[in-house]
């Protein structure tokens, strides 16, 4: 790299500490009888703002940084990363020719500012692995470690970005840091939902946002409270979720109707116990979503990523 170019990195850099942390969305059957149409107060076909990109657009996960910086974490390896809330993005460690290459599926930031980064695998003809990355200067350089994982199988993280770092393990055990270097950790808690060592087997319900969402196949949408589970809304159109995200004072959901193909995928806005709007997203695809400082929703999956403003699909990646 050349020294101007690492001066802009730099400075680049640099502007992602600036502001305080978002919150955000973290995530991770019968066929119906018959398709039901969305019963809502209204229902939109979006319109889409495209803005060109580079060739490699799909992205595996996105991190609100704070009010108008986000982190991307690209599918075949690297990052992209936006202070301008999507109008300008720098790749960075994407070259798998480089020394500096960085692969992982997820990413979050801890209340140190540092950033973390996760990828795991449960095995098949491969063995399995799990292996933490993390950077104390906003991504310019990272540290490596694996576990074992017939002691420890972490597989996705569990904490909200801003707060102390929580992972969660294949058994469900949910495990806090006791270090700034990943060696140390202590279980707090075990979330029984999402032991995929049995629940991969048990069909008709689903989990999101660390097991804060629970979605049945009879359309029926719940979050967990103290008391237990709470019913949020019930919609019948759809058998099947991506995803679920609070954002703004409204639970956004993507989901759509597996009995048939095609079928249409929808973004729900849910308020007050009632779908308040349905988009209809314009192709076939799973998306995901996060919300960032400003209360933005933004959607992505391996096709890019979009804002959504009003009933528009902002195209920002």
């Amino acid at each position: 790299m050349h020294l101007s170019q690492s001066f802009r990195h730099c400075r680049f850099l640099g502007l992602i500490a600036l502001g305080c942390l978002s919150s955000s969305c973290n995530s991770e059957s019968n066929q119906a009888d018959k398709v039901k149409k969305p019963q809502t107060s209204s229902v939109a076909k979006p319109k889409l703002v495209y803005k060109p990109t580079g060739p490699d657009k799909a992205i595996y996960d996105l991190l609100p940084v704070n009010s108008d910086t986000l982190i991307a974490v690209k599918w075949h390896g690297g990052l992209a990363i936006t202070t301008d809330a999507g109008l300008h993005w720098q790749n960075l460690h994407d070259q798998p020719q480089k020394h500096d290459f960085l692969y992982f599926k997820h990413l979050t930031i801890d209340e140190h500012h540092i950033l973390w980064g996760l990828d795991s695998w449960p095995g098949m003809h491969e063995p399995a692995y799990s292996r933490l990355a993390y950077s104390a200067d906003f991504g310019n350089t990272w540290k490596h470690l694996e576990f074992d994982t017939h002691k420890f199988f972490p597989y996705e993280f569990y904490s909200l970005p801003g707060k102390p770092l929580r992972i969660i393990a294949y058994d469900g055990t949910v495990s806090q840091m006791q270090d700034r270097a990943g060696k140390k950790w202590k279980s707090v808690k075990t979330v029984v939902e999402l032991d995929n060592s049995v629940n991969d087997t048990i069909p008709g319900d689903s989990f999101f946002s660390g097991g804060q969402f629970k979605f049945l196949e009879t359309g029926q949408l719940f979050s967990r409270t103290i008391k237990g589970w709470h019913p949020i809304v019930t919609a019948g159109f759809i058998n099947e979720v991506n995803d679920v995200c609070s954002c703004a004072g409204s639970t956004y959901v993507v989901g759509y109707n597996g009995a048939v193909s095609p079928t249409p995928h929808y973004l729900l806005r849910i308020a007050n116990g009632q779908v308040r709007d349905t988009t209809v997203l314009p192709d076939e695809d799973q998306r995901y979503l996060r919300c960032d400082k400003k209360g933005r929703l933004w959607l992505f999956n391996f096709r890019g990523v979009w804002r959504k403003s009003g009933n528009r699909l902002v195209y920002r990646y």
